[in-house]
């Protein structure tokens, strides 16, 4: 799997989740109450609210718009219609937050279809975050 630095745990300190543009997709990394972090698509599934200017309440967000609510852990919808939020795979490296490039439901499609790192590379440019510069570490 191929990860990204996207954050730093200190640019939690303040605030629970905070949004990126991966390829092209919103993705959002939360805090749980418990101090865990989480990636997964930031866009709720009913009117695709961003969920990061929704709330975070345990191992839940909630949507600001609707009160969807989704676990961090899975994705799951907990309250509003069945569905499921794509995750990425999150690695915490010191002070340092890395999140998959694509979802891990496409990790695993990527893996069976044997598609290059190549277009990994070409399309990392495409990486962007919703609020603010993206800092990343080339290496």
């Amino acid at each position: 799997m191929k990860f990204i630095r996207v954050a730093n745990k200190s640019d939690f300190d303040s605030r629970r989740m905070k949004s990126f543009r991966i390829l092209g997709r919103p993705v959002g990394v939360f805090k749980a109450e418990d101090g865990s972090f989480h990636a997964m698509e930031a866009g709720c599934k009913h009117q695709h609210a961003d969920l990061t200017t929704g709330e975070v309440r345990g191992h839940a967000v909630t949507c600001p718009r609707h009160q969807w609510r989704y676990d961090l852990r899975s994705g799951e919808c907990l309250q509003g219609q069945p569905g499921t939020l794509r995750r990425h795979g999150l690695k915490l490296e010191g002070e340092d937050i890395y999140i998959t490039l694509h979802p891990l439901e496409e990790q695993q499609e990527r893996h069976e279809f044997n598609l290059d790192d190549e277009m990994d590379q070409e399309r990392q440019q495409d990486i962007s975050p919703a609020h603010g510069p993206l800092r990343q570490d080339h290496g």
